[in-house]
C-alpha cells in the first residue's frame, strides 16, 4: 500500500493509505505513521490529528518502505556526530549546521539522540529573567521553567543550557542542544571570545566533559519552530510567575 506525506503536530510524517490515498485504519480506528520512510517502526494516531502538507515532497514508491532505497530526509543529511574527544576540557564541542526545521525533532522522537531545547528571556536586560528548557527523547519530554531573578538575557540563555544538561541522566547518549542564541553557541564552542559571564561559561564547559557525544544546533528564533517556541514560553512563564518548575509528560510541543 502507498504511504503519503502528511503533517502530524509539528512534524512531517508518512501515513499508510490505500490506492485512493484514504487512510488505512486498524480495528481501533487509528491510522499508521512513520517518521522516516526507511524506518520500520510504525505509530498509531487519530486520523483527525493528521493534516495535508502543502510544501511536502511527493510520496515515495512503496518499494522504498522496507527493501528499496529511501529518499534521504533533511535529518539524515546532517553532519555526522562529533567524535567523543570533542567534549574534552579546553576543546569545546562543535556546532552542527542547521537543517529543515520540520525535521529537527525526528532523531529524538526515534530515540536516536536526546535533544535539549533551550531559551532565555529577560524583561529589561538586565531585569527579571527566566530560563526555559525541554529534554526530548522518544515519546517523553521534561520541561523546565526557571526563575533567575534580575540578570541579563545572555545569562538566562546560558543558564537554560546548564540547567537542562544537569537533568540529563543517560549522558552516554548522543545529545544535541538546540538554541536560537548565537551568543550561547559562540562562547560554548569557542567560536566567540568570552568578554562577560566568564565564570558561568567556564562552569558549563567543565560540565561538557561528561557528554562524550554532544553538539549544538542553531535554530531560527521566532520562526514557528515548535520546540523553540515552547522553550521561549517556559522562560517567560518563569518571569511572569516568579517561580521555577519541572514537569514531565508526552512529547507534544
Amino acid at each position: 500500500m502507498p504511504w503519503v506525506r502528511r503533517r502530524y503536530r509539528a512534524n512531517k510524517v508518512w501515513v499508510e493509505t490505500d490506492a485512493a490515498e484514504a487512510y488505512l485504519l486498524d480495528e481501533r480506528g487509528l491510522a499508521h505513521l512513520r517518521y522516516k520512510p526507511d524506518d520500520d517502526r510504525t505509530y498509531s494516531v487519530r486520523p483527525n490529528e493528521l493534516s495535508p502538507v502543502e510544501d511536502g515532497p511527493p510520496p515515495p514508491a512503496p518499494a522504498s518502505f522496507g527493501g528499496g532505497a529511501a529518499p534521504a530526509s533533511a535529518a539524515a543529511r546532517r553532519s555526522p556526530a562529533p567524535p567523543a574527544s570533542a567534549a574534552r576540557p579546553g576543546r569545546p564541542v562543535p556546532a552542527l549546521p542547521p537543517t529543515d526545521p520540520d525535521d529537527l525533532d525526528v532523531p529524538a522522537l526515534l530515540g536516536k539522540e536526546l535533544q535539549v531545547w533551550t531559551d532565555g528571556a529577560s524583561s529589561g536586560n538586565p531585569g527579571p529573567s527566566g530560563a526555559g528548557a525541554i529534554l526530548l527523547f522518544r515519546d517523553r519530554k521534561k520541561e523546565v521553567s526557571a526563575f533567575l531573578g534580575d540578570t541579563t538575557n545572555n545569562v538566562a540563555e546560558l543558564t537554560a543550557v546548564r540547567t537542562a544538561l544537569q537533568l540529563v541522566r543517560k549522558r552516554d547518549l548522543p545529545v544535541r542542544v538546540l538554541t536560537d542564541s548565537t551568543y550561547v553557541i559562540g562562547v560554548l564552542t569557542g567560536a566567540m571570545k568570552v568578554k562577560a559571564n566568564a565564570a558561568l561559561v567556564a562552569a558549563i564547559r567543565a560540565e561538557l566533559v561528561d557528554f562524550p557525544d554532544l553538539a549544538f544546533v542553531k535554530v531560527e528564533a521566532h520562526a514557528g519552530v515548535a520546540w523553540n517556541e515552547r522553550a521561549d514560553a517556559l522562560a517567560r512563564e518563569a518571569i511572569k510567575q516568579r517561580r521555577s518548575t519541572v514537569r514531565e509528560g508526552p512529547a507534544t510541543p
